[in-house]
């Protein structure tokens, strides 16, 4: 028995698929399976249920996830005291929301390389559903997204603080300047991020809630280009204030009043529980650093 065959079982146990795990742990199927079987005819029992379509844990297999989470959190505390940075090799995926690759992302990279030399660094930017699917399954290392702190079992979460969002327009778009409710918005085309945005929830959930509903409604998937098209008079957009405080100085956009006040946006860095290191950990660790969000 050793590491490896142990941290292969963890990421079966994990993505219940020997393919998904083979991605992940950047090898093949068949050298999962081989590793499995090892450990199985080493221990003399059967780990695994592989009679239905889905994999499934035995009873023995329970007991062992447990001694190989163990075993791995144990490594990750070792490897997160002991080793020094420059020697770590390997890579990491990032997957994270638009406005915090427009905003202090570079801070982050920066501060990675120069810790991390030897790390391979890949980035995404998406929407918070699609990271955080990505981010369960393993293809994503680690997710700095918005949401409202309950990402699902197999997910850990560090908040990082909280945006405030407003309604915002154009001046020549003409929305009334004055106190504005859910059903007043409903004759302004509105500009939404796609339906796996937290932003849509929210937005939806508050019209919803006042019996009101857009009767047009424009989607993008980026929060830049809803901003542009908001300067161009054609809708009404949800924006972070900050981020667009020189627009609106600029008279390019308004902030709409609404009542209510739309709550503020938690921003957290996320990662599988499976997928915890040292390396993920340092980066949450910077990151909270480097953010310019209000706790």
């Amino acid at each position: 028995m050793n590491l490896q065959q142990l941290e292969t079982f963890r990421w079966v146990a994990a993505l219940g698929s020997f393919t998904k795990a083979a991605v992940k742990l950047n090898t093949t199927q068949s050298t999962i399976s081989m590793r499995i079987s090892e450990l199985e005819n080493e221990l003399g029992v059967q780990f695994l249920d592989r009679t239905k379509r889905q994999i499934k844990l035995t009873r023995s297999g329970m007991d062992l996830l447990e001694y190989a989470t163990n075993i791995h959190e144990q490594v990750t505390a070792l490897k997160a005291k002991i080793a020094n940075p420059e020697t770590m090799t390997g890579s990491i995926k990032i997957g994270v929301a638009e406005l915090i690759a427009l905003t202090w992302l570079p801070d982050l990279v920066a501060n990675l390389s120069h810790l991390f030399p030897n790390i391979d660094i890949e980035l995404e930017v998406g929407l918070a559903g699609d990271i955080r699917e990505k981010t369960l399954s393993g293809d994503t290392d680690l997710g700095i997204i918005p949401g409202n702190g309950k990402f699902g079992e197999g997910i850990e979460a560090i908040s990082l603080g909280a945006i405030r969002f407003a309604f915002m327009a154009s001046p020549k778009l003409g929305v009334p300047d004055r106190q504005l409710v859910p059903k007043d918005l409903e004759d302004w085309p509105l500009i939404s991020l796609g339906p796996n945005s937290i932003l849509s929830d929210l937005q939806e959930s508050w019209f919803k809630d006042h019996d009101a509903r857009p009767k047009k409604q424009d989607r993008t998937n980026s929060m830049e280009i809803s901003a542009g098209l908001v300067r161009s008079g054609l809708g009404v957009s949800l924006l972070p204030l900050n981020y667009y405080d020189g627009d609106v100085k600029a008279a390019t956009m308004q902030v709409l009043k609404t009542e209510p006040e739309l709550p503020a946006i938690s921003f957290y860095s996320i990662y599988a529980t499976a997928n915890n290191s040292p390396l993920i950990q340092k980066i949450i660790e910077i990151a909270r650093q480097v953010s310019d969000i209000p706790d």
